[in-house]
Order: structure tokens, then sequence, then C-alpha cells
């Protein structure tokens, strides 16, 4: 996942907000600011503002993800949000993720704004990522109007402002099926491949580890020391390359 794609928003939406406030919870305290003073808080430790809201024939899929870098359960309101967590699990430099991590309250010359955003990612160098999930399909003028203003209040904060809109059934499949070979590789180290590649069954093959050259194959996709096609199902003739410098 490429975190330094950041929503381009218009300054229009902000021009009107007089007031921005920022409702989070961490250390088991619920507590309200100004925006202007949560720069530095650490969200990543918070817990959810919100809970998952459960009816009757709901049509959206809920529940946690085990996310094995950071050793944590994640919650996801949706499978393109599961989706999303699937691919933080495996992007470099990810050191802390929160759900629903905050509501933002505007007070705007039109009333009152709010949204709590889907999460808040740190990385290793203390860089702040606000993040929103939609499938594109669903972003329509209001939406848009909503990210837009997230995005100029994680502009005043030094953030980024992330919004995950990809929906690919196939790549969401194959990466939860490489995850549980995240541990699997002898190292990170894979051979050298030929111009263009290889089929997966051949690289695999190049191991000497036996019955393991597959899982081993496994975890150096999950991992990105190999590539490959995800927006494809995975097999034996997969071709797969090494990851350029």
């Amino acid at each position: 996942m490429d975190l330094t794609q950041q929503w381009l928003a218009s300054p229009a939406p902000g021009s009107a907000v007089k007031r921005t406030r920022v409702e989070y919870r961490l250390d088991g305290v619920q507590l309200e600011v100004d925006a202007v003073d949560c720069n530095d808080v650490a969200f990543e430790r918070g817990a959810p503002v919100r809970s998952f809201p459960s009816w009757r024939l709901k049509r959206h899929y809920d529940g946690y993800h085990w996310m094995g870098a950071l050793g944590v359960s994640i919650g996801f309101e949706s499978l393109t949000e599961r989706d999303c967590l699937i691919e933080l699990d495996r992007t470099p430099g990810v050191v802390g993720v929160a759900s629903q991590p905050m509501w933002i309250r505007w007070t705007t010359a039109g009333g009152l704004r709010e949204h709590y955003p889907d999460y808040f990612v740190r990385l290793d160098g203390r860089q702040a990522v606000l993040m929103d999930v939609k499938p594109a399909h669903q972003i329509d003028d209001d939406v848009r109007a909503q990210f837009d203003m997230t995005a100029l209040f994680a502009a005043e904060r030094g953030w980024r402002y992330v919004v995950y809109d990809a929906e690919s059934p196939i790549r969401g499949a194959n990466l939860r099926f490489l995850a549980p070979f995240r541990d699997s590789a002898i190292s990170e180290d894979s051979p050298k491949l030929p111009e263009g590649g290889l089929p997966l069954g051949e690289v695999a093959s190049l191991f000497d580890v036996g019955s393991k050259g597959y899982a081993h194959c496994y975890a150096l996709l999950w991992l990105g020391a190999l590539e490959a096609d995800l927006e494809q199902p995975l097999s034996s003739k997969t071709i797969v390359w090494e990851r350029s410098a």
C-alpha cells in the first residue's frame, strides 16, 4: 500500500470552518480538545470512539483482523476495511494502527459537521496517516466534501490523509491466502531470476528446502521480496519476479 498517495482536497470546504474539536479515548479516558491541541496525541494507542452498529439482516461484515506485524487485532466494519488492514499489515514502516480513532467536529457557517475517520496509522518515523476506507463507486459529492474537510484537517496537523478506495476480490483473496505464510521465509533473500521472471512453480523448485519451497515463495510474496500480479489468481504458473531496487 502506498501511504504517500494523499487525497487531493480543494481549500473551499474548510474556508467556512469556525472551530474544530476532536474527541478521542486514550488510556480509558474520554477527552475532547480543540484541534490545535491534538497534533501530538498518540492516537495509535487509543480505543475506538464508537462501536460497530449491528442490526438484523445487516449487509456489511465486521470483526477483527489479526495484524501479525504489530501483534494486535484491529477492528473492521466492512470487507473493504478488512482488505485495507491486510494491506497495512504488509506495508513497510507501519508501527501502529487504531480503528475509529477520533470524532472530528467542525463548527461551520452552515452548522455542525462531524466525521470519524476509519483508521489512524503511525509510521516508524513518527509520521501520522489518517485513513478513510470507501469503495470508489460509493464516493459521491457529499462523501467527497467530507473527505476534503478531513484532508485539510490532517494537513493542518502535518499528517497525511489517504483514502483507500480499492475493491479487488481477487487481490484480497490472494493476500488472505499469503498471510499465514508470513513466517515461513527462511530469509528475505530471493534467488536471482531472469528478466521477466519465472513461473511460481519453477521458482519454488530453486530453493533447497524440499517441500517447503512453495511456502518460502509465498512468504517472500507476502514480504514483497518477490512480486507478482496479485490482481490475478495465484497458481504454479503465475509469473513472479524480484522486487526492483
